[in-house]
Order: C-alpha cells, then sequence, then structure tokens
C-alpha cells in the first residue's frame, strides 16, 4: 500500500504528481489504440468502462441516489463542454505529438483567467494579463501557426483550450449539494454518449480483444486521474499544488520519446517553458491577490 508523506503540502503535491501521470497513461494508450481504432468507437469503449467503474464508485459512496440531480443546468453544460473537448483531443491526438498537445492545455488555466476577466467581471491586474499574454505566446510556439502549415489539428488544439476553460468556469457554478462523484458519472455518460454518436458517422469495426484491454486499462487510468484530482483538492490548496500540476509535460515527453519516437524540437520546448514560468507566476499572482482578499475580509471595520 502506498504510503504517503505526513506534510499536508508535500501530500498534496505528490497526489498530483500520480494523477498527471494517470492522465499521460491514459492518453499514451488512447494514441497508441487510434492507431487502428476509429476515434468515435475508440472513445465510446473507453467511455462504457470509465461509466461502470464511476458508477461502482457512487455506489460504494452511497451518492448514486444523487444522480438525478445532474439535470442542474450547469452540470449538462459542463458535460456538453466536455463530449466537445473530448473528440477534438483525441482526434488532435492521433496528428499531433503527444508532448505538443498536453503543453498547449497547460494553458487552460490563463485562458480561465482570461474568460473570467472578458464575462464574469473578475479583476484581472496587468501583471496576470502579462502572464496570459505569455502563456499564449508559449502555446503559438509550440503549433507554429502560418498560413502554409497551419492545419485543422493545431486549431482544434485551440480549440479544446477553450472549451476546457468554459468547462472549469461552469464547474465553480455547480452547487455543492451535487457530489463530485455524481459530476463525474454524468461526464462520463455524456463522454460515452457523444463517442457513440460520432462512430455512427465514423462506422464501426469490430475491435480485438487488445484493444478492448488497452482501453480497460486507459479508463482505469482515466477514473484513477479524475479520483486523485479529487483527492489532491481536498489534501491541499490548488495554488499549492499547481506547481506540481506541470509534472504532465515531463511525462508526456517521456512518453513522446519512449513510446512514439517523437522529439519535440527547440521552439517547442521554449513554447512549454514559457508556459510554465507564466502559469507559475499566475498562480502566484492568483494567492497572493486570494490571501489579501482574505486578510481584509478578516480586518474589524473602524
Amino acid at each position: 500500500m502506498l504510503s504517503l508523506p505526513q506534510n499536508t503540502a508535500l501530500r498534496a503535491g505528490l497526489l498530483m504528481v500520480l494523477a498527471m501521470g494517470s492522465f499521460v497513461c491514459n492518453d499514451t494508450i488512447v494514441k497508441l489504440v487510434g492507431q487502428s481504432l476509429p476515434v468515435g468507437e475508440l472513445i465510446a469503449l473507453r467511455g462504457l468502462m470509465a461509466v461502470g467503474l464511476l458508477t461502482a464508485i457512487c455506489l460504494s459512496q452511497g451518492v448514486l441516489h444523487e444522480l438525478p440531480r445532474i439535470r442542474q443546468a450547469s452540470v449538462l453544460l459542463r458535460s456538453g463542454c466536455d463530449v466537445v473537448a473530448t473528440i477534438a483531443f483525441v482526434t488532435a491526438l492521433m496528428h499531433m505529438q503527444i508532448a505538443n498537445l498536453t503543453s498547449v492545455m497547460q494553458a487552460v488555466p490563463l485562458a480561465v483567467a482570461l474568460l473570467s476577466a472578458a464575462f464574469l467581471g473578475e479583476e484581472v491586474g496587468w501583471r496576470r494579463m502579462a502572464a496570459i499574454a505569455g502563456g499564449f505566446i508559449g502555446v503559438l510556439l509550440i503549433v507554429k501557426p502560418s498560413v502554409t502549415s497551419f492545419n485543422l489539428y493545431e486549431f482544434l488544439a485551440l480549440l479544446i483550450v477553450f472549451f476546457v476553460a468554459v468547462r472549469d468556469l461552469l464547474t465553480k457554478t455547480i452547487p455543492a449539494r451535487i457530489p463530485i462523484f455524481v459530476v463525474a458519472l454524468a461526464n462520463a455518460s455524456f463522454v460515452m454518449l457523444g463517442g457513440a454518436g460520432l462512430a455512427l458517422v465514423q462506422g464501426v469495426q469490430w475491435p480485438e480483444a487488445w484493444q478492448v484491454g488497452l482501453l480497460a486499462l486507459a479508463a482505469c487510468f482515466l477514473s484513477s486521474g479524475y479520483l486523485l484530482m479529487v483527492a489532491t483538492l481536498r489534501a491541499g490548496e490548488v495554488t499549492a499544488t499547481a506547481p506540481f500540476r506541470y509534472s504532465v509535460m515531463i511525462f508526456s515527453i517521456l512518453s513522446g520519446i519512449l513510446v512514439f519516437g517523437e522529439y519535440p524540437d527547440w521552439i517547442a520546448i521554449c513554447g512549454m517553458a514559457l508556459i510554465v514560468a507564466c502559469g507559475l507566476y499566475a498562480a502566484r499572482r492568483e494567492a497572493l491577490r486570494a490571501r489579501m482578499l482574505s486578510d481584509s475580509a478578516r480586518t474589524p471595520a473602524p
């Protein structure tokens, strides 16, 4: 049995690293199977297995009776965003280096801050805006858009960032009374149905035993990643675990090199470093802002 450190911050950081490793293992398996199985069918099969696992977890937690609560508009909209993001992500994953796509996804927190300022009226200072701009410059260094080389899959990478950012904003509006496991189950169910719908358009082929086995393993990694993320949020503050989130880029680079023979070029590596630097700075500014608001709230009025 894994023994975790007693230090709260270190424990939360380790859980975050394990979560990121689980997500990359899932992505690696999906990219492998996706070379011989249509994207829609792959998403539907993996989704079916994930739904089974999450249903069992909801049963064990005694929260399955809360399932009707998914009719909440914010839950439905969140799940819809994840359907689009998942289909776009798996499609892009089949045609992009896993490290590049994973690195682009690290711009999501910056996109969340930008959308919060634009649509929710959240105050974003010039320092955070500079970090957001720097992060998106890093994204451009990775995808290297140009009139002659910019393709559909690089556009999908940018689209994924937008939909995942909207999904994360919607997550904040979900009432606390709805258990997180129920939200995850609703999400997995919608993604499974979205994959099934795409499979009807793309066509279906009978999967081989090794493909089903690998997708079952991918579903386990995906589910464990979500559960580890929940454990991370319960064990420590989001801002404290932010640096550990970027371990996903190390895992994805190793996966690309060891499994697919993909080596990111120096421009892409510079883009990755810029995204990490800007993301960490933005997280630090957010932590300082939250601390200032907390201190002002505790200060008694004169």
